[in-house]
């Protein structure tokens, strides 16, 4: 069976606002209630024992009448899963056919299942309302089983050997015709305007009837599942810049191609971000907040830099949602003027710099999870709060963490998370606002920036699971001058700018 694409949304409508946002709510109810459940830590750690016993493989993913692990239920999902798989696609055979759209994936996955045939692979349900076409289907994931073969079964002495997906396929065309109906999108309507509970023949008879038809509300709701690309988003982006990103965008994750089609291909003021929410300590402030200004100077590339930085910037807001206590709300995030970008990228450039030579003999994730934790540290004492310990430190860099430790080593490992992935956000709209760039091209500093950033290992690299963690760094004390040297350095480099800064600050009382 040949994969032809493999579709990843790249922008998100504003009528999903509520969604996304429920979303993340969800995610701060389901944080609460899990940190509640393993107050102690132990039920944390009872977990990644029964995992630490061997990886994962693919067989697992498909085990058969098992959809859902009962030991997982009530975790909340990995913040950058799909970042994670867009890099593993990226290394492997799938890497030309992989895209992330400008647009909802759904609906480029229909259109090609229309225009050529064949089976989509989705957990999305809302494909039984796309126009497949005759010969187009689709699948869900999660009904997918492996089955193994029974010959095997028995060489093996009863050890399953799984050699065959089977897949439930589903018709929409097929399904709208057996029902008396020309397609399943007035189905899908009567089911969602109506309160009461229906059976599957009472809201048939209800779409055969001819109301609605034509009303405002109606195509309004035909509009999210239309498969005419050119009618959705031709609503939103300019034809011009939809194309230059089809053509010269670099692969992007789906929030930051989100963020730059909103900045390059739209005219609107406002630009929305939907931080993914990271598994933080709902007690304290959001773990996004020691990333800041990190993301500000990120945010303003696109606006300071493109074309050279001949046009004059547009006035932009940054609208990022993310946790503030126990809700998701939506807060302004200003931006620093050209000349502050251009300042800001330097002083970036050189203190990666800096950090790598000094780490030089250390591996490339290990260097890069140090000055993310350098920087945590460093907005710590920026803010006149207590910062991490040693030993929390200690765990977060080996993995290992222990009962009773889970809120604090959660929210430290969070807050490394979200420094390592603005400098990953940087790099993207770096290499995209570089590649899509005309005229003079952008200035020395981001070009230099890039350079360095563009060394960021994976996801799966930079934020490791624990188990996965702990074998990484195993090496690290044969292999270079050890977790303590490290951590000496980082305290020797912490020192010396809070020295310079006292330097600084006694020489402007003498003046």
């Amino acid at each position: 069976m040949d994969c032809e694409k493999i579709y990843f949304d790249g922008y998100l409508p504003m009528r999903k606002r509520d969604i996304r946002i429920g979303r993340l709510s969800d995610s701060v109810k389901n944080s609460k209630k899990y940190i509640v459940r393993n107050s102690d830590g132990s039920r944390s750690e009872d977990v990644l024992k029964s995992h630490d016993s061997g990886l994962a493989t693919s067989s697992h993913v498909f085990e058969a009448g098992s959809p859902a692990s009962t030991t997982f239920r009530g975790l909340i999902a990995p913040p950058f899963l799909v970042p994670a798989v867009l890099d593993a696609l990226s290394c492997s055979k799938y890497a030309a056919v992989s895209i992330t759209v400008p647009g909802e994936a759904d609906v480029y996955c229909a259109e090609a299942a229309r225009d050529r045939g064949g089976i989509i692979l989705t957990n999305d349900s809302d494909l039984f309302v796309h126009d497949l076409g005759s010969h187009g289907a689709f699948s869900l994931f999660h009904q997918a089983e492996l089955r193994p073969n029974e010959e095997e079964e028995e060489e093996k002495g009863g050890k399953i050997a799984c050699q065959t997906v089977r897949l439930s396929i589903f018709r929409p065309k097929e399904i709208a015709e057996r029902l008396g109906l020309a397609d399943l999108q007035r189905l899908a309507y009567v089911f969602s305007k109506t309160k009461e509970v229906l059976t599957l023949p009472e809201a048939s008879i209800r779409a055969k009837e001819n109301r609605d038809i034509g009303s405002l509300p109606f195509q309004e709701f035909l509009e999210e599942y239309t498969t005419k690309t050119s009618t959705t988003e031709s609503q939103t982006f300019s034809p011009r810049s939809l194309a230059n990103y089809a053509t010269h965008a670099p692969p992007l994750d789906p929030r930051v191609s989100e963020f730059m089609l909103q900045c390059t291909a739209t005219s609107q003021n406002t630009v929305h971000m939907y931080l993914p929410y990271l598994i933080d300590d709902p007690s304290r402030s959001s773990a996004w907040l020691v990333a800041t200004k990190q993301r500000s100077f990120a945010y303003s590339i696109p606006n300071h830099f493109h074309d050279g930085g001949q046009k004059q910037p547009r006035t932009i807001i940054i609208a990022e949602c993310h946790r503030r206590g126990d809700r998701i709300t939506t807060q302004q995030i200003s931006i620093p003027s050209p000349d502050d970008s251009r300042v800001q990228a330097s002083e970036l450039r050189a203190k990666v710099q800096d950090f790598i030579e000094t780490l030089a003999d250390y591996p490339k994730h290990v260097v890069w999870r140090a000055y993310a934790l350098e920087d945590v540290y460093r907005w710590y004492l920026n803010n006149g709060k207590p910062p991490p310990s040693r030993e929390a430190m200690t765990r977060l860099m080996t993995g290992r963490s222990k009962p009773r430790s889970t809120r604090e080593d959660m929210h430290l490992s969070a807050q490394v998370q979200a420094v390592l992935y603005a400098l990953r956000m940087t790099q993207q709209i770096l290499v995209y606002t570089i590649s899509t760039t005309t005229k003079t091209g952008p200035s020395n500093p981001l070009e230099k920036l890039a350079s360095i950033l563009n060394a960021l290992p994976s996801i799966a690299e930079l934020i490791p699971s624990g188990f996965e963690l702990a074998a990484q760094m195993s090496t690290i004390e044969d292999e270079t001058c050890g977790l303590d040297h490290l951590l000496d350095l980082l305290a020797v480099r912490l020192q010396r700018e809070a020295d310079a800064e006292e330097a600084v600050n006694h020489s402007d009382g003498d003046a």
